[in-house]
């Protein structure tokens, strides 16, 4: 573990919080439970998948105010229980992942506190506490916002491309780059991108076709309404400035990610 968070011990749960952001009564409420929590705090429900219960709170650090979300990562399977006690669980995956990511020039949300509850010798479920990021909304809504102006759209769709290009340049995949998990910030003449739900965020010494094929799909499923197909191109422009080592040829490449890309659309808007 990171040698700037401390470790505490309550009942069933091992904490692991940020020597930064100590407040006693949080502390408290995270070894005990989540229930403890809501009692202290006014817990916000995000919308999150169904093995997982995210809630956005504040909490005071040092006399200011910041908001902060907790995730739940719960249990999928008996089998899922007996992987968590022998490897690590779902929250220090996360965490893992968002170090490395750090460690490679990417942005994620600053975990806080990490937790994990053992109930038995196999049951465990854990936890992340994470920092929320100001002024920063989901890559789509900046996209969709009609408001955007045309220039700066152009702007943001560069810097997107070149940031997922430089991503997997380093070998990096993204275990889930759907749209929802990306937020965009603009900060004087840049776009900065904050990447979430790192779980299976991985770093390979070669970055499998499949997989770089993968998350540009995923990244390019923006709906027709929002983007053209000269955005789709002007992504994969500055994309493949950063990727020109790569063996996979840019062309079929980029033939695959515009067709598998458009089938998907249409399954959606069928669905």
């Amino acid at each position: 573990m990171n040698r700037c968070f401390d470790k505490i011990r309550g009942g069933n749960c091992t904490l692991y919080i940020h020597r930064n952001f100590r407040n006693d009564t949080f502390e408290q409420a995270l070894l005990d439970s989540e229930e403890k929590l809501g009692e202290h705090y006014r817990l916000t429900t995000i919308q999150s998948s169904k093995f997982a219960r995210v809630y956005k709170l504040t909490v005071r650090f040092d006399d200011v105010n910041k908001g902060v979300y907790f995730k739940q990562y719960l249990c999928r399977s008996v089998w899922d229980s007996i992987k968590n006690f022998v490897r690590a669980g779902r929250a220090e995956r996360t965490f893992k992942a968002a170090e490395m990511l750090g460690e490679n020039g990417f942005d994620a949300p600053a975990i806080i506190a990490m937790g994990k509850f053992r109930y038995g010798l196999c049951h465990t479920t854990s936890f992340l506490v994470t920092l929320e990021i100001e002024d920063a909304k989901q890559i789509y809504q900046f996209i969709s916002d009609s408001k955007l102006e045309t220039r700066c759209k152009h702007e943001l769709i560069r810097a997107f491309g070149q940031t997922i290009g430089r991503m997997h340049a380093k070998g990096i995949f993204h275990g889930d780059l759907r749209l929802g998990n990306i937020l965009a910030r603009q900060e004087k003449d840049r776009w900065r991108f904050f990447f979430l739900d790192n779980e299976r965020t991985r770093r390979f010494y070669r970055l499998p076709a499949r997989l770089r094929l993968k998350n540009l799909v995923q990244v390019n499923m923006f709906p027709p309404t929002a983007i053209s197909n000269t955005d789709r191109m002007r992504f994969l422009k500055e994309y493949w400035s950063q990727n020109e080592k790569a063996k996979t040829k840019k062309a079929a490449l980029i033939k695959k990610v515009l067709k598998k890309t458009r089938r998907r659309l249409d399954k959606k808007e069928k669905f």
